[in-house]
C-alpha cells in the first residue's frame, strides 16, 4: 500500500557516512515492499556510490535508483520529476527514520493534508544539538504563521508540488521552508513522530553562526531575493 501512495526522493553528495543508516532506517519501516527511493547523487567523490549498490542489493524490499544530481534543490526536483505516484517524501541523506511506523502514520493524513512533516531529534547526543533541535520544534509548532517544513522529511501530494512550481534552484539556501510557506496551514500537519538527523551543518557553520542565519532567515521569509545570496551553507 505505501509503495503505491508514496516516492522517496533523496539529494546526495558524499554521503558515505550517512546514507548506508537512512536507507536501512526506510527498509525497516512497517509494511513496506517494493518502496520506490530516488536517490539524485550529484557526482560523489567518496564510497556513496558503492555504498548505495551495495544497499539496493540487500534491501531487497526497497526499489533503489540513482540518478545524476546537483544542487539540492535541483536534485529534489529531478527526482520529483520521475515519481508516478501521487505524494513525494523528500529527506535528506542524513534523516534516520527511527520510528518504524511513521510511513504507515503518514499514509493515515495523506487524504486530509498536502504537506506533512514530523518533529526532528538530534543523532548526536550533545547538549547543545539537542537544545537546538528542540526548539526548532516548539517554534515551528507554536509560533509559525505559515507552514515550516524542511528537507529532513518533507511529505506533499505532487498535485500541490508542481502547482507550487517545485523547489527554487536559484536560492543558495531555505528552499524547503521558502516552498513550504506556500501551503496554507490547514493543509499542513506535523507527525507525532520524529526523525533523527545529525548536527554537522552546526558544527560546519558554527551553532551561534547558525542560529543567527535562522533568524535572519526568518526576518527576511518574504524578501527571496535575500536567500539567493550566497552564505556559504552548504559545502
Amino acid at each position: 500500500m505505501i509503495n503505491k501512495l508514496i516516492t522517496i526522493v533523496i539529494p546526495c553528495k558524499n554521503e558515505e557516512l550517512y546514507i548506508d543508516k537512512t536507507l536501512k532506517s526506510i527498509s525497516n519501516q512497517i509494511r513496506v515492499n517494493k518502496l520506490r527511493v530516488i536517490i539524485a547523487d550529484a557526482n560523489s567523490t567518496d564510497n556513496t556510490r558503492q555504498i548505495i549498490t551495495k544497499c539496493q542489493k540487500q534491501l531487497s524490499n526497497l526499489k533503489i535508483e540513482v540518478i545524476d544530481g546537483g544542487s539540492v534543490a535541483v536534485g529534489r526536483n529531478k527526482g520529483a520529476e520521475l515519481v508516478t505516484t501521487p505524494y513525494v517524501l523528500f529527506i535528506d541523506a542524513d534523516t534516520e527514520l527511527v520510528e518504524t511506523d511513521i510511513l504507515l502514520t503518514a499514509v493515515d493524513k495523506l487524504d486530509n493534508y498536502e504537506l506533512i512533516t514530523c518533529r526532528t531529534k538530534s543523532s548526536v547526543n550533545t547538549f547543545k544539538s539537542k537544545l537546538i533541535f528542540k526548539v526548532f520544534n516548539i517554534i515551528r509548532k507554536y509560533f509559525m504563521t505559515k507552514p515550516f517544513c524542511t528537507g529532513v522529511f518533507f511529505l506533499t501530494s505532487i498535485k500541490s508540488f508542481k502547482q507550487f512550481g517545485g523547489f527554487d534552484e536559484t536560492v543558495t539556501n531555505s528552499e524547503d521552508y521558502l516552498l513550504s510557506r506556500q501551503y496554507s496551514l490547514k493543509e499542513f500537519y506535523i507527525l507525532p513522530k520524529h526523525v533523527t538527523q545529525d548536527d554537522r551543518r552546526f558544527k560546519y557553520m558554527g551553532y551561534g553562526k547558525f542560529l543567527k542565519m535562522i533568524f535572519k532567515n526568518y526576518l527576511n521569509r518574504n524578501n527571496v531575493e535575500y536567500f539567493r545570496k550566497d552564505i556559504n551553507y552548504w559545502k
